[in-house]
């Protein structure tokens, strides 16, 4: 049933609706009738830009969560989209009549009455979930995961999450793309990312914070130690009407080592789907967060630093950007045992940064400062400070991070003394593995 938001909606929808152009008029041209198969009355209306853009506006904000998360331009396609799909109710009142009022103020009480009904259970107010499928290379599942909003299979296993009668006929999930009767290029991925969501500009981004999240990890020197191992990227999307694919950028970096997702990281994966759905500010900025962290990921360490200080703005920036006030929410998180004092050159060298004193972070004459009063890379130390930032504000003691991969070599070569007897080093954490 229609609720007063949709009837409200509808309202403003209609009250934008002419059939003159107006002083600011949009023309929309397009097909209407009865029925999908007998679409064949032309029909031409023209929208208030105005009138219609504050229609869009009460839509994104009283509607699903999910459409304050779409540009106004993508919710002016879609709501154009279901205008001209169900126009038909509002047509056969208005065909060949010339009126100088929206339609709103002509068409009957059924007419607008059908129209809220069919507004209510559009894709718009009801969408219609899709998975979309990302290949992973880097990344490898000991032990699947799965989630109301996104799952983790090895291409053995992911044909049990895709819910599509008969999908053995077109799945082949051992190959990009995953389906048997694709005679183009073919790539092998090492598992598969599913993501549960209505449009792909939502699934990208579920994806985006999904990876951000998994790129807390790996141990901080691990996490930008890339090869030039095969790579490749895309995504699949399956829905109701068929599936589409396309080849794109890599969806993780080249990593040395893989990741491995084990039974150890469900709950923490849990939280995350959880928060993924969350609509309070809060969680969506721990959601900005990670999304920042994973696009900071691909970069050289200077292109970095910029990316790195807009995930510390998203977790403690709220209202004020002050450097003290990003100091205290840095202690708070992290604890008191980092050295305000360093935490603080740390954070006046972002703040030459994101101000435009320094748009290299090598230019900026605290970097070399920095090196000379704490011997250490700042870029990494701003990465350590934003890494357990993330991990304790957003997943406390669930998320840990994995076992050193080369553990059993560094200790043989300890052993015969080829490296040092400490693999430690002193960071703005403390004492940290190599």
């Amino acid at each position: 049933m229609p609720s007063d938001i949709h009837a409200e909606a509808s309202t403003k929808i209609l009250a934008a609706i002419y059939n003159r152009v107006g002083s600011d008029g949009r023309m929309h041209a397009f097909f209407t009738g009865p029925n999908r198969f007998q679409q064949n009355i032309g029909v031409s209306i023209f929208y208030r830009r105005e009138a219609f853009t504050r229609a869009i506006l009460f839509i994104r904000q009283n509607g699903p969560l999910h459409l304050r998360l779409l540009s106004v331009g993508k919710v002016w396609g879609m709501l154009t989209s279901f205008i001209g799909d169900n126009y038909w109710c509002i047509a056969r009142e208005t065909a060949f009549k010339d009126f100088e009022g929206p339609v709103g103020d002509i068409i009957s009480t059924e007419a607008k009455r059908a129209f809220t009904e069919a507004l209510a259970v559009s894709a718009i107010f009801s969408p219609i979930p899709e998975t979309t499928l990302f290949p992973l290379v880097a990344l490898r599942v000991a032990d699947d995961f799965e989630s109301d909003a996104f799952y983790l299979s090895t291409p053995a296993t992911l044909g049990k999450y895709i819910a599509k009668p008969k999908q053995e006929l077109w799945l082949c999930p051992e190959f990009f793309p995953p389906m048997k009767d694709w005679k183009g290029k073919k790539e092998v991925p090492n598992a598969w990312l599913g993501v549960k969501s209505p449009l792909d500009e939502l699934s990208i981004k579920a994806k985006s914070v999904i990876l951000g999240a998994i790129a807390l990890t790996p141990m901080p020197r691990y996490r930008h130690m890339f090869s030039m191992r095969q790579n490749f990227g895309g995504r699949c999307v399956i829905r109701a009407g068929g599936l589409s694919t396309s080849f794109g950028e890599p969806n993780m970096p080249s990593m040395m080592h893989d990741i491995v997702i084990t039974s150890a990281d469900h709950a923490w994966l849990a939280l995350l789907s959880e928060k993924l759905s969350a609509g309070d500010r809060p969680t969506r900025r721990q959601m900005t967060a990670l999304e920042y962290f994973y696009k900071a990921w691909f970069l050289d360490p200077p292109d970095r630093f910029p990316i790195l200080c807009m995930v510390i703005d998203a977790i403690v920036g709220e209202q004020s950007q002050a450097t003290q006030a990003v100091i205290n929410g840095v202690r708070t998180i992290v604890g008191d045992h980092v050295d305000a004092e360093r935490l603080g050159l740390l954070m006046r060298l972002r703040g030459s940064v994101i101000h435009g004193g320094a748009p290299n972070v090598y230019e900026s004459s605290k970097y070399g400062k920095y090196y000379i009063e704490y011997g250490q890379d700042p870029i990494f130390d701003l990465e350590l400070i934003v890494a357990r930032c993330l991990t304790k504000h957003i997943f406390g003691e669930a998320l840990q991070t994995h076992a050193d991969p080369n553990a059993e070599i560094l200790q043989q070569g300890q052993a015969i003394g080829r490296l040092p007897e400490s693999l430690y080093e002193d960071t703005i954490l403390g004492s940290m593995p190599l």
